[in-house]
């Protein structure tokens, strides 16, 4: 080695009584991980808490209770509405019948959340009373006061133009088109209404159009009628319970495309309301839709609104929104399905985000992230492994760019990031991730049956992420709060870097391995690594488990090494690239590349004087007997300076 025949007998000699000066200091010694009586498969098993301190936003409010969180519970909401395109001041007139019941004690007033248009009278139980108005809310006088449970019937009579939440349009085409678009706080802007996702109601929409004009909205068709002025009434019904930012109404002369699904042998209606410029496209693009909705059918519950149906209908939207039964397309139709993941990702919100809604806009990751972990779950069901990869690679890239910008929304959880990260990447993309990984930890029976368990109890209802993680952990036995506090609660995301080396084994090798994370935030993660260990003999999986920050693996594979790949199977979210240097250098205490007179002082430091260790700890244990003292020292001065044994890896 360099500079190694540099030195005296009389220097080797000085070198030698210095390190016999400091016996009186105790050594430290190592022991493996592996040989340390810790358990491999518990993922709890050296959980540190020092990470559990650096949660961001994990608090726990109680789960808001569908339908019983506030003074009353709307029931069903009736919207009857005329849009009169022609009359630039007034060109939507409104009827609203709201049914509802008390949730306290002597409700006296029905506070609405309403915004713009001018409300023109209030009727309760079919007469008129009193109201008032703020910028945002509309308060209507009961007749009675009202008890819990008491039911009662509020209506209201408005017009105006909206400024938010329905749009009068055109499309590319110069077509007119009236479209509904509410997600989160929207729907107040076009008809009053309690505007949360914590309170589901039935609901009807009838609507009064110019003719030539095809109304669109959720739920099933009840009827059409021709009226003598040139106008038409479309009358729809949503038999499902559903939140105000999912009833939708769109209006347009449209064509309209029919096919069907088969869920558990009953026949689904599909449904494209396209324009007519893009009705052969549409045939294209949407045509996998009803395997789409027998697949998730199969892997969750059935469809959730068996005995309506489900559509897309085109509008000017900047992308996509899943309005209950009646998806609303605002991406291009170009012909040849390039955004069939778009259809797979807005068909998956019929079941995780319209049939089970988020509570509230800090859970919108159990909306989203499912959502868009539906979309990789469908590539991976039609077209294999290697779409599947590639979809959560695009994904894994938005998280990586995300985090490259100074305030990336992944820089927050994907639990109550601030609220203009509701619609984020990483509530998207990670949240995505952070599902394709908990199926990692556990198994595919058990995640999609734990899934579908939790589809089952919040059906038609509203859940947060407590009650996600409660009911996967009941069904799988399984403690998911380290899961859940590193990947949901906290921000960002591992950054591993590896390295390996290997000892001749008799005809087999001991191989090292050490993991380093490198993310400042949380400071551990905790998950099972897998590496694929390429060997003369063929190749092996290993799955250790990663629970410190710096850690060493050592085990024994057939053959000798010639490659080790971290995660083959892609299930771990890491972005940046993970960094790995082979071979080690045995003795190389401070890691420079060379063994000299500078790794036996780095020793003696360490050693004797508290000084920094070797990284990983096994470059400091040439003699390979399991710890690194003084015996150590005198292996590296007679190697380098006596021509003595070279360095070992490993220890037996």
């Amino acid at each position: 080695m360099s500079g190694g025949k540099r030195f005296s007998n009389k220097a080797i000699s000085l070198i030698f009584l210095i390190c016999l000066l400091v016996l009186t200091v105790t050594a430290f010694a190592y022991v493996p991980k592996s040989q340390a009586g810790s358990p491999a498969g518990d993922p709890e098993s050296n959980l540190v808490e020092e990470g559990k301190s650096l949660h961001f936003g994990k608090s726990f409010p109680p789960a808001l209770p569908a339908d019983s969180s506030h003074d009353y519970d709307v029931t069903k909401y009736i919207l009857d509405v005329r849009l009169v395109p022609t009359d630039l001041t007034n060109r939507f007139r409104g009827h609203v019948t709201i049914h509802a019941k008390s949730e306290i004690s002597l409700l006296a007033s029905l506070v609405l959340d309403f915004v713009g248009m001018t409300v023109d009278s209030c009727k309760v139980n079919f007469s008129s009373t009193t109201f008032s108005r703020t910028s945002t809310k509309l308060t209507v006088d009961l007749d009675v006061p009202y008890n819990p449970g008491d039911s009662f019937n509020v209506e209201v009579f408005y017009h105006g133009n909206p400024s938010g939440g329905f749009y009068f349009d055109a499309n590319a085409y110069g077509t007119p088109i009236y479209y509904s678009f509410t997600e989160p706080y929207g729907s107040r802007y076009w008809f009053p209404c309690f505007d949360f996702p914590n309170d589901k109601a039935y609901s009807e929409i009838i609507c009064t159009a110019p003719a030539g004009n095809y109304a669109v909205a959720n739920g099933t068709l009840l009827s059409v009628t021709n009226n003598p002025d040139t106008t038409v009434t479309y009358h729809w019904k949503e038999d499902y319970p559903i939140v105000t930012y999912l009833i939708s109404l769109t209006v347009c002369d449209f064509a309209r495309i029919d096919s069907f699904a088969v869920v558990n042998n009953d026949t689904l209606p599909v449904h494209y309301w396209v324009y007519h410029e893009d009705s052969a496209a549409a045939v294209v693009d949407f045509r996998k839709t009803p395997e789409m909705i027998e697949f998730f059918s199969s892997i969750w519950v059935p469809y959730p609104f068996m005995g309506e149906k489900y559509s897309n209908v085109q509008a000017e939207l900047g992308g996509a929104m899943e309005h209950q039964t009646n998806t609303s397309w605002g991406f291009p139709m170009p012909g040849n399905a390039v955004y069939e993941w778009v259809n797979a990702h807005e068909l998956g919100h019929q079941w995780w985000g319209d049939m089970v809604t988020c509570n509230d806009f800090p859970n919108i990751w159990l909306n989203e992230g499912f959502a868009s972990y539906c979309e990789v779950l469908w590539m991976e069901y039609e077209y294999g492994l290697s779409a599947k990869n590639s979809q959560l690679a695009g994904q894994e890239n938005a998280v990586k760019s995300s985090y490259q910008l100074p305030n990336g929304s992944v820089h927050y959880p994907i639990y109550n990031p601030p609220s203009n990260y509701w619609f984020s990447t990483a509530v998207y993309d990670k949240g995505s991730w952070v599902l394709h990984m908990l199926r990692y930890i556990l198994g595919d029976s058990l995640f999609f049956n734990g899934m579908a368990d939790y589809g089952q109890t919040y059906k038609y209802s509203t859940a947060n992420t407590q009650q996600f993680q409660t009911s996967m952990e009941n069904y799988s036995g399984q403690d998911l709060d380290w899961f859940f506090n590193e990947w949901v609660y906290s921000p960002n995301f591992p950054r591993y870097n590896w390295s390996w080396a290997e000892t001749p084994v008799g005809g087999n090798s001991r191989v090292h391995l050490n993991i380093s994370q490198k993310q400042t935030t949380p400071s551990v993660y905790t998950m099972p690594l897998e590496f694929k260990v390429s060997t003369t003999s063929g190749d092996t999986i290993v799955t250790l488990q990663n629970n410190q920050r710096d850690q060493t693996f050592f085990f024994l594979v057939t053959g000798d090494p010639t490659s080790i790949t971290f995660d083959p199977n892609y299930w771990i979210l890491s972005p940046l690239d993970s960094l790995k240097t082979f071979p080690y250098l045995a003795g190389d205490a401070n890691s420079d590349g060379g063994i000299n007179l500078t790794d036996i002082i780095w020793l003696v430091n360490f050693v004797f004087k508290g000084g920094p260790a070797p990284n990983p700890l096994f470059l400091g244990d040439p003699n390979a007997n399991c710890s690194v003292n003084l015996a150590d020292i005198v292996y590296l001065v007679n190697y380098v300076f006596k021509s003595g044994t070279a360095p070992l890896l490993g220890c037996a």
